[in-house]
């Protein structure tokens, strides 16, 4: 059987290099996700804000909207000391958090998450692509064992590497962010999926 190259990282847990780029995921207070993406586009700054159909009645009126798809969450790619000198310089950056981990015990000091390029392509890819087709999914909705890593290799979602997940009783190809969140596609032929490496002892 042909193997391809090993698993793609998780997020990276450990104090970034303040100089070089990184995306992080970030969070946004009160709600500010739309004005501060708004913000760093003016900034020339990139970033990725998951976005999802809202529809609404209200007075037997019914209303279709755009909004972000997870509550006060940004991904941006930057520097630290960039973005650091914008939260202290710029009333816009101000609402934008770190997400920091503990990784052992209570006493270890916070990590800040940084998510790799790569993991990140395939988050947006599946991100962008039918909406129906895929499902946004909390830490806590990610703590099953990993069967096995796929890449898909035709339909909307070509070109995506990912997990294969038991989410909600059924298995999944994921896209997961350690300790973010991750998305799941829906449902993907196993005729359009390329095996990059198998758990010993599990099928998928």
């Amino acid at each position: 059987m042909m193997r391809c190259p090993p698993k793609l990282p998780y997020a990276q847990r450990t104090m970034p290099d303040k100089d070089k780029t990184h995306w992080f995921p970030m969070r946004v207070t009160y709600g500010r996700q739309l004005k501060t993406k708004e913000f760093l586009d003016s900034e020339n700054i990139e970033n990725f804000l998951p976005m999802a159909q809202k529809t609404t009645k209200k007075n037997n009126r019914i209303k279709h909207e755009t909004v972000p798809a997870i509550s006060n969450l940004i991904f941006v790619r930057s520097t630290m000391n960039l973005l650091n000198t914008l939260k202290k310089t710029k009333a816009e950056a101000e609402p934008l958090r770190y997400m920091t981990y503990r990784p052992t015990t209570k006493d270890a000091p916070l990590e800040t998450i940084t998510v790799p390029d790569s993991q990140m392509d395939n988050f947006i890819k599946v991100a962008s692509g039918p909406e129906d087709e895929f499902t946004y999914l909390k830490p806590e909705e990610l703590t099953g064992k990993e069967n096995g890593r796929v890449v898909i290799t035709s339909g909307p979602f070509k070109g995506v590497e990912g997990g294969i997940k038991r989410i909600h009783g059924n298995k999944r190809v994921v896209v997961e962010i350690e300790s973010v969140g991750g998305i799941c596609i829906n449902f993907v032929p196993k005729s359009c999926m390329l095996l990059l490496e198998q758990k010993e002892d599990r099928q998928w």
